[in-house]
């Protein structure tokens, strides 16, 4: 069965020392460090009751309101880590998900959660502030290469979700194109211009993400937003 294992959010806070040259250290503000919550929560247009966004110039908005992870990467992380396990919402998600992989969620699905409904929009792209969350310079550039990012979503019908909550997939795109796929064409644009082309042609897709791959194809994309040095 497909459904919410946990429901997370979090507030915008402060952290490191603002005199700190290394990565590890500087002051940084973040919404990363999410947490549990057991009841269930309202979720509108803009996200999720109660959850904050650091930096609404690259997060946030009505094309990412919720961010989603696969429950199936945990141990993925967990290892790469050095961790025996990961608590929920280690990946900064909103929803951790079972029954969920990047390899059959598709860019444009419409899932029905709880009360309410939500639209993939894109892939995430990891930034440095993931790794600066666990302390760890390469996990950024990891998540990049494996392609294992989560995926938001667009919320299309206001509504309550809730853990134990079943995800019912209501409607695909006509062409299919997986979050994984999605993401190794825009890893390697030079041997993927077709993939990258076809996921322009999806009108479900967020601007920014679409604009991204505009980017990626005339080879003008910048990468710097993962830059962990």
């Amino acid at each position: 069965m497909v459904k919410v294992l946990s429901v997370h959010v979090g507030r915008a806070k402060t952290y490191g020392d603002a005199n700190a040259k290394d990565f590890l250290e500087r002051e940084w503000r973040t919404a990363s460090f999410k947490e549990v919550v057991k009841r269930p929560l309202h979720v509108g247009f803009e996200g999720f009751e109660d959850d904050e966004v650091a930096d609404r110039a690259h997060h946030g908005g009505i094309d990412k309101a919720v961010f989603a992870n696969s429950y199936e990467n945990y141990a993925h992380w967990a290892a790469f880590l050095g961790l025996e396990r990961l608590p929920f919402g280690a990946l900064s998600e909103n929803l951790t998900i079972v029954g969920l992989h990047e390899s059959n969620v598709m860019l444009g699905d419409i899932h029905e959660i709880g009360s309410a409904i939500l639209q993939v929009t894109q892939p995430r792209k990891p930034c440095w502030k993931i790794s600066r969350r666990w302390n760890h310079t390469e996990l950024t550039n990891k998540i990049f290469t494996d392609g294992l990012s989560g995926w938001y979503y667009r919320v299309l019908k206001e509504g309550i979700i809730g853990t134990g909550d079943t995800v019912r997939t209501a409607s695909h795109e006509i062409c299919r194109i997986s979050i994984l796929e999605a993401n190794h064409a825009f890893k390697e644009p030079e041997h993927s211009t077709k993939t990258l082309e076809r996921i322009l042609t999806l009108p479900s897709i967020a601007q920014s993400y679409r604009d991204s791959i505009v980017r990626r194809l005339e080879g003008t994309s910048d990468l710097a937003y993962m830059q962990t040095l």
